[in-house]
């Protein structure tokens, strides 16, 4: 089978389009996706672009298999300069829009420079279009997808748009795509808003003949079938993940009260069970059959006639617990706003969080709150932040759309503090004290403290005899144990890596299937494309983009001390419940990794491990991105 291999180039500052071919042998080394986004981001930025910098790449990449018949191949990955960890900006997102810009033949698109005025870029088969977007700049992500489609007169267009967050720069801006998926984390949307970029739209014109021999038929109907068989696919299918919630609770490790607690005692009624009994629409993205997502319509309480997207457990827990909320439809309406406006859940929730821990503690006064009264869980405070920090329109807004570790810096008083983020960019939900392997996953992860960079779930999803079979250590299996976390942790971000860069969904194919072997993939990649890899070669693969990916971020200054986490989750362990008395003993676990990863103490790659995986040139080498013939 023929793969997409056509990347665009566009330069909005003179408006000049360029189509190029990418070589066979690049997309053999680096697949496609995050893998192709690390590859273009080391080749063609230098240390001194910031994030709002004309220079500055916006990078949308299709996974090699996105857009095909593998189950659940729908992801596309965005990534620039973040804005709010000035190192390695990268976000994956599902849905619709991948598939669409994989069908137009195009793998990868890079924007650089800065229109005069808005614009968005309009994408019809390989034919690209720089369109005035004057009259959709203010508009709600909503909104800008509805008129986009109306002007080109098509609504199966697809579209990825920012919001007023991302055109005033909020740092915690995303990128919603038409069908409701965010490539939330890192601050991208913002990174659109500084190039007037207000939106891509793409549309496929030409009837795509999926291949479907025998041997494919064969393949995905085996996947479908150990999928529907896994213990979880039925709670994924109905609830998705939002039902993790009362999960990470009933471990002893949630981030209740800004991470104050781990157990908190409205659980139920935060957790996404508690919404089974509202009308439910479900949906799914492209090829996936598992419909995680949905839509809810609320039938009652203030926001009684609400419709909107179920979130994720992440976002459910930054809303809820870590927030003090106990209502979950509170937290889904608090999800939809942030949509609405264009900012990642995650990042809104947990400022928030931190704003009412730090009133609390009597560090921010009132005279600094806006006359909000900030008590934990309070609904309306928590809406009125969404639009302030949406929006700039107070002191408290404009600092905490600087992103948590800018506001802390410039509250001072100790408010660094209970600033829980890594690299700038916040925690996620799971306590790293009762999750020693993704605590370990939090400090190293290229992008800063996030779950799903670097996919750890082995910890628990593994028994000890599983573990003592893959990694001849059945402590790995203990999540309260730091042995063998460390190789643990190498091989699920080499994965984590591949994964991504094939444009496939983690849920199904390591949440489920659990399958870290990378057999699947490399079955999947034989029938669809023809090449004959092994597993082998695909984790070969996962560590050349591993290791760009850090290149990319010591290149910008990075280095063991980023490699980091809060001060409190290694000096003081949990009070209570099933993981007391945890701490992370992190360094133990970083030199380990290091040593493991071929690193220097200080975390660099050797010149060696650089020159193996071919990455030397690029590196020391960096380009301008050309436009000339």
């Amino acid at each position: 089978m023929k793969f997409s291999d056509k990347i665009i180039k566009v330069n909005l500052s003179n408006g000049l389009v360029k189509k190029e071919n990418i070589s066979g042998d690049i997309l053999r080394k680096f697949l496609g996706g995050r893998g192709l986004n690390a590859y273009f981001l080391l080749k063609y930025t230098n240390k001194k672009i910031k994030a709002f910098d004309p220079d500055n790449i916006l990078i949308f990449s299709c996974g090699l298999l996105t857009g095909t018949n593998a189950l659940s191949s729908a992801r596309i990955h965005v990534g620039a300069i973040s804005p709010l960890t000035n190192l390695l900006g990268s976000s994956n997102a599902g849905g619709f829009f991948g598939a669409e810009m994989k069908a137009c033949g195009i793998i990868s698109l890079l924007i650089t420079g800065k229109a005069k005025k808005p614009v968005y870029l309009y994408i019809q088969d390989e034919d690209v279009q720089i369109k005035d977007a004057t009259k959709l700049w203010n508009l709600s992500t909503h909104e800008t997808q509805e008129k986009i489609q109306q002007q080109i007169g098509d609504d199966s267009v697809k579209s990825a748009v920012i919001g007023p967050a991302g055109e005033k720069l909020v740092n915690i801006s995303s990128i919603i795509f038409s069908s409701g998926d965010a490539a939330g984390r890192t601050g991208l949307g913002a990174v659109m808003g500084s190039k007037n970029l207000k939106g891509i739209a793409v549309r496929a014109t030409k009837k795509v003949h999926a291949l479907k021999t025998e041997r494919i038929k064969e393949i995905t109907k085996r996947h479908l079938n150990e999928m529907k068989n896994s213990p979880g696919y039925e709670e994924y299918s109905k609830y998705g993940d939002s039902t993790s919630v009362k999960w990470v609770d009933k471990l002893g490790a949630g981030s209740v009260y800004n991470y104050r607690d781990v157990y908190f005692k409205g659980v139920d009624t935060a957790d996404g069970l508690s919404l089974k009994d509202f009308k439910i629409k479900r949906k799914s993205c492209f090829n996936c059959p598992i419909h995680c997502r949905a839509m809810i319509e609320i039938d009652q309480g203030r926001h009684k006639g609400f419709i909107g997207e179920r979130p994720a457990f992440e976002a459910m827990e930054a809303f809820g617990p870590r927030c003090g909320n106990a209502d979950a439809v509170e937290s889904v309406y608090l999800h939809n706003m942030c949509n609405k406006w264009g900012m990642d859940s995650i990042e809104v929730g947990s400022l928030i969080a931190f704003v009412m821990d730090l009133h609390e503690r009597g560090i921010l006064t009132e005279q600094k709150i806006d006359g909000l009264k900030l008590g934990w869980g309070s609904p309306e405070a928590m809406e009125a932040l969404v639009e302030k920090i949406a929006l700039q329109s107070s002191w408290l807004g404009n600092l905490l759309a600087q992103g948590i570790r800018e506001a802390a810096n410039i509250i001072g008083n100790g408010a660094e503090r209970y600033a829980y983020h890594v690299k700038g960019l916040s925690m996620t939900a799971m306590d790293p004290r009762g999750f020693k392997g993704s605590g370990l996953g939090y400090a190293i992860s290229n992008r800063g403290a996030d779950f799903a960079n670097v996919y750890t779930r082995l910890e628990y999803a593994y028994i000890p005899q599983k573990a003592k079979e893959v990694f001849g250590n059945e402590k790995v299996a203990d999540r309260l144990s730091e042995e063998g976390k460390s190789l643990m942790v190498r091989v699920t971000f080499y994965v984590s890596a591949v994964i991504d860069a094939l444009g496939i969904c983690k849920i199904p194919y390591l949440g489920l299937l659990n399958n870290y072997d990378l057999t699947i993939a490399s079955e999947l990649i034989g029938a669809l494309i023809g090449w004959n890899i092994s597993p082998e070669e695909l984790f070969q693969c996962g560590e050349r983009i591993v290791n760009a990916e850090r290149l990319f971020n010591i290149r910008r200054g990075a280095n063991r001390s980023d490699d980091i986490l809060p001060e409190k989750f290694l000096k003081e362990p949990i009070d209570k419940g099933v993981c007391k008395g945890s701490v992370v003993n992190l360094e133990k676990m970083l030199d380990e990794f290091y040593s493991l990863m071929k690193w220097t103490y200080k975390g660099i790659p050797t010149k060696e491990k650089v020159i193996e995986l071919g990455l030397e040139e690029i590196y020391t080498h960096p380009e301008k991105l050309s436009f000339s013939d």
